[in-house]
């Protein structure tokens, strides 16, 4: 600790450099050979004279000094005397040097004083953060680094900063008396690095004229020479910490407004003189980030910029979710790395290739490219620009639609520009061909509370009714940044009624936010007025229902309104289908990958802001336990959505008069039972009646004139037993009957029905349609029935879906052959005795066979049988064998992979003599798809599954599940010098209730994949050959993958294994069954 300063005291200084007097040492400060100051507490290095740096440690503010952090009161207290007693040695040093003062303000010939030096300080210019050239001109902004003094004269009240992060803004002016920047040598290391920058574009400027011819090469050439001499002295003057008048500054600023006036001629370069914000200006306004994954984010895009060799990276999520708060932070965090040019670019709402044009060229300061109107001309500029700036990093913020990068002119792919574009499409990054694409999730539940109190201004926990509230308010923002700041923000000073009307307000739909205005430009960026109508009816339909599950359920709701277009396939209307959802979805608008949260609650409620409330009823979802009022039924409704209510009964005299409505929902009114025929008289434009899963036991007849309906949704009704004469309903295109268990026949009329294409029977007490209807129904699309009457199937032209039953091998063929021709996407074909049910068993996916009873099978080839034999289509992606008791064999290697290329699945269900599941020589290096491989109540099957070999041809198996068969003894054999079984994709292995299986394999079994592992009654097996990977203390670690062991406790505890720690290892994993 340095001791009391003495005024007095000096000690002689060991060196004295020529043409100098001798120095005394100085505790606070020590003068180095270069000319700088090092202070002596906190080690830093200043530029400026010792007297300025002793002011400010003394307190005194205004030099232009950074305070030393570690400088203690009692040094700060003795440093005024210090001064004190130098003031009469330097008065006469300056008294003696009269032509060594010839470079100094005024004030140097001024007695030195406490008070005189800081006013010196104050009279003094900075020259260099401010020096600009033009009128108006922001060029020479002040540097990031820039230091300020920290003081409280009026003079220094309006020193402009670099940035607010308030509002946002710049400041260019100079204030009248602002004080000389003297800071530490780093600071001022990055004023020079300023200037050198400066000069070099105005340098670049003046090499732009020359070159372009039009302008008088001698008269630039000349003003060069003198504004460098000039600039250079000013340069040189602010790295050797030596003050020098406005006058000075003034002078180099006059020769820049020269250049600038040569640039402003007409006729010889540009027409106006535009100045760039370089990227040493803070972006403006950075939000305080909430969330730990909130900030993970932002490091994790700022380490893939940085470390990875992608070059075109897509930051997406809806709208409102922070994407530009989060990249702001972003942006700021780059702008420290010095060896990086960063550039912010929002794009234009108005997009076009020549707008972005010209906002990248406002960014990246190309002055000349507006007098380019040549669009490949402007591209060529822009990329030899931003070819020469140093690691170059672009932002393009809010970005609505794709663009070919070489249109525009940004250099993407040639080693150097990383392209970060942010927008609310996944397809526009893709479309972008983003390497990298980061999803901006929603704010969990405490991080939506913390900045919902940060917002509010509460720090603590709301009491009571109005926390609840707050609760329920937050619930349906669903983690969504700008509805919780919107929502805080309006309920700041609110009493308790307050709190209260807003909740009820938006429950009702009766309040607009203003986050619906940023949301709907989601919608409104759809486009295309087809898609924007699927959208809305979406939500008027299922709103918080949308599920990623329901896709096809959804598909068929947009063909019933006839949104998907007018006649053609159902292969044709659902990949239009899947495309609307698909650009739904791109937009931010549906997230199908949350599951069921794929719809956000302010989505839906701007959505039902913008449905018209005079051609629309919604009342959904609102516990109505009666009919609106008639009040509700205008001439001028169109659609009329009550479903999810507990309406009872609509009773007699309700006939509402609504020539124009062509919707009614009504479904989901579980209660609903009675429909009194008066309700359907003036409703003959209704073109689409949903009823499903209602209480309703029959239809009134007034049905029957509703001659438009195009569309009558039944499905569910489980008390239905009637419905009246159909035969009238010429238009309608689908008549959907599934699960209505007490329907015994259909409805009379039905061969009349010639445009029905959708006719669903499945699960209803209904087996089979009466003779000779089918024959009828010509324009047949999709047919789900029971039972199939033997020669009916010569019948299905135009079937593209279907789901039924046939009792024989002869017509099973030929419907097999049916949808081989139409080229069936979907269908559920079953052979045998089963009921119906079993075609809606859990296995997902579209297109199953299940043969019950059946001796052999073979893969078809040309489609015809010629021994009995079943045959499969090429497209079969599940087989499911029950009851196939002479069937010794499922099927040749050659089938599964020649000639059945999409199977995925084979489950065999109590086949007695079954003795493997593929047979046959193994085709080298082929392999097939199969992912699903289930053994059921397959007693003969005696030793082995698998072979290991042929595990090799089954890179896709995530599934082995084998049960109840009494003869297994071994899951998987092994092959001569292989002990290894790798199952790159097994995700489940199930084995229960096989008394005599002794082990999985003989071998190692590397499963990198495997989840979820089940044993039951096992008797005999005591041994898991699990591959256990070892940690680098040589210890036996669970595979990364591995959720969960289930299995009873005795089994457990008897089980042996290769390493002695490996139980202990997996003890956290087991959940025993008993």
């Amino acid at each position: 600790m340095p001791r009391p300063l003495n005024a007095e005291e000096e000690e002689p200084n060991t060196e004295v450099p020529q043409g100098e007097m001798p120095r005394a040492l100085d505790p606070l400060v020590e003068v180095l050979p270069n000319n700088m100051r090092k202070s002596n507490f906190c080690e830093n290095e200043y530029v400026g004279d010792t007297k300025r740096i002793k002011a400010q440690f003394a307190g005194v503010g205004g030099c232009g000094i950074l305070g030393c952090k570690v400088f203690n009161d009692r040094v700060r207290s003795e440093a005024p005397e210090v001064l004190k007693g130098e003031r009469a040695v330097e008065s006469s040093k300056r008294q003696g040097n009269d032509e060594g003062s010839s470079n100094l303000t005024q004030s140097s010939h001024q007695p030195l004083t406490v008070g005189s030096e800081v006013a010196r300080c104050k009279t003094s210019f900075v020259a260099m953060p401010y020096l600009s050239y033009g009128a108006g001109s922001s060029a020479f902004l002040p540097s990031a680094e820039t230091n300020f003094p920290n003081q409280s004269g009026s003079a220094l009240t309006n020193i402009p900063r670099p940035l607010n992060a308030k509002e946002g803004e710049l400041n260019t002016e100079v204030p009248h008396g602002a004080g000389t920047h003297l800071g530490l040598a780093k600071s001022q290391r990055g004023t020079c690095g300023l200037a050198d920058a400066n000069m070099t574009s105005l340098k670049r400027k003046l090499e732009e004229l020359i070159s372009s011819r039009r302008a008088d090469m001698n008269e630039l050439k000349s003003k060069w020479t003198r504004t460098e001499e000039e600039y250079g002295s000013v340069v040189r003057a602010i790295r050797e910490g030596i003050s020098f008048p406005p006058e000075k500054v003034a002078e180099v600023e006059g020769l820049c407004k020269e250049v600038e006036q040569i640039l402003l001629v007409p006729g010889r370069f540009r027409q106006e003189a535009t100045v760039r914000c370089r990227k040493t200006s803070p972006l403006v306004t950075i939000e305080e980030l909430v969330g730990k994954e909130t900030l993970q984010k932002v490091d994790e895009i700022v380490c893939f910029i940085m470390q990875s060799k992608d070059f075109v990276i897509g930051v997406y999520g809806m709208g409102g979710v922070g994407k530009t708060a989060i990249l702001r932070n972003v942006y700021n965090r780059l702008l420290e790395y010095r060896a990086l040019d960063v550039f912010w670019v929002d794009v234009p709402q108005d997009f076009s290739v020549y707008a972005l044009q010209e906002a990248i060229a406002n960014a990246v300061g190309l002055d000349n490219l507006s007098n380019e109107k040549d669009l490949k001309r402007r591209a060529s500029l822009l990329c030899g620009h931003l070819k020469v700036k140093k690691r170059p990093i672009l932002i393009l913020d809010g970005l609505w639609m794709h663009f070919e990068v070489k249109d525009v002119g940004i250099p993407v792919g040639m080693g150097r520009l990383r392209l970060v574009v942010t927008t609310r499409s996944l397809d526009v990054c893709r479309m972008m061909l983003c390497q990298k694409q980061m999803k901006i999730e929603l704010l969990k539940e405490e991080d939506s509370w913390r900045l919902f109190s940060r917002t509010y201004g509460f720090a603590g926990e709301l009491s009571g009714e109005v926390g609840q509230i707050a609760r329920s308010l937050l619930n349906r923002c669903s983690g969504l940044p700008l509805g919780i700041i919107e929502i805080a923000t309006r309920m700041r000073g609110a009493k308790e009624h307050d709190w209260r009307c807003m909740l009820q307000n938006l429950e009702d739909f009766r309040l607009e936010l203003d986050v619906f205005k940023r949301l709907q430009l989601s919608y409104l960026n759809l486009g295309n007025e087809q898609v924007q109508q699927c959208f809305l009816h979406l939500i008027l339909c299922f709103g918080d229902f949308l599920s990623a599950d329901g896709r096809n359920f959804y598909i068929e709701s947009l063909i019933d309104e006839g949104l998907l277009g007018g006649i053609a396939t159902r292969n044709r209307l659902y990949e239009r289908g899947n495309e609307i959802l698909g650009k739904i979805e791109g937009a931010g608008l549906l997230d199908f990958e949350e599951g069921d949260r794929c719809l956000h609650p302010l989505t839906r409620d701007m959505a039902l802001h913008m449905v018209p409330s005079t051609t629309h009823m919604f009342k959904a979802i609102m516990g109505l336990r009666e009919i609106p009022e008639d009040v509700f039924w205008t001439d001028r409704l169109e659609k009329v959505f009550l479903h999810g209510n507990k309406i009872e009964e609509i009773p007699y005299g309700i006939s509402p008069n609504c020539p124009k409505l062509t919707r009614l929902s009504l479904d989901s009114n579980s209660t609903l039972a009675v429909i009194h025929g008066s309700f359907f008289g003036h409703l003959k434009g209704l073109t689409v009646l949903d009823l499903s899963c209602t209480g309703i036991t029959e239809l009134p007849d007034s049905i029957s004139e509703l001659e438009s309906l195009e569309a009558l949704l039944l499905q569910g009704c489980s008390s239905l037993r009637f419905i009246p004469y159909v035969g009238k309903l010429r238009s309608l295109r689908k008549l959907d009957l599934t699960e209505c268990r007490s329907l015994g026949e259909v409805p009379e009329g039905m061969e009349m029905l010639a445009n029905l294409r959708f006719l669903a029977l499945l699960l209803a007490e209904i087996q089979t349609l009466p003779e000779g209807v089918l024959g009828k129904l010509v324009n047949l699309q999709y047919l789900s029935i029971n039972e199939l009457r033997v020669g009916e199937e010569v019948k299905l032209l135009e079937v593209e879906e279907l789901y039924c039953s046939v009792s024989d091998v002869e017509t099973f063929n030929a419907c097999v052959g049916c949808l081989e021709r139409n080229g069936s996407a979907c269908y559920r074909l079953m052979m045998g005795e089963r009921s119906g049910e079993v075609l809606w068993c859990g296995i997902d996916t579209k297109r199953l066979l299940l043969i019950d009873s059946c001796d052999r099978i073979a893969g078809s080839v040309d489609g015809t049988s010629g021994d009995g034999c079943v045959l499969l289509p090429e497209s079969v992606q599940s087989l499911v064998l029950s009851r196939c008791h002479k069937m010794k064999r499922v099927m040749e290697w050659e089938w599964l992979t020649a000639h059945l290329p999409n199977l995925e699945e084979i489950v065999t269900i109590s086949c007695e003599n079954l003795e493997e599941i593929i047979h046959g020589p193994l085709p080298s290096e082929a392999t097939c798809r199969l992912r699903h491989l289930e053994v059921n109540g397959c007693n003969n099957m005696k030793r082995v599954l698998l072979t290991q070999d042929m595990v090799l041809h089954l890179p896709f198996l995530e599934d082995i599940v084998v049960q109840d068969s009494k003869g297994i003894e071994l899951i998987m054999g092994t092959v001569a010098k292989m002990t290894y079984f790798s199952f790159p994709k097994l995700m489940n292995l199930v084995l229960h209730k096989l008394p005599e299986l002794k082990s999985v394999c003989d071998g190692i079994m590397r499963c990198n994949s495997l989840q979820r592992v089940s044993i039951d009654n096992c008797p005999k097996l005591k041994r898991i050959p699990l591959q256990l990977p070892l940690l680098d203390n040589g210890l036996p670690s669970p595979p990364p993958s591995l959720q969960e062991i289930r299995i009873n406790r005795q089994m457990w505890e008897s089980l042996e294994w290769d390493h002695p720690l490996a139980r202990s290892s997996l003890e956290h994993l087991i959940k025993f069954l008993d």
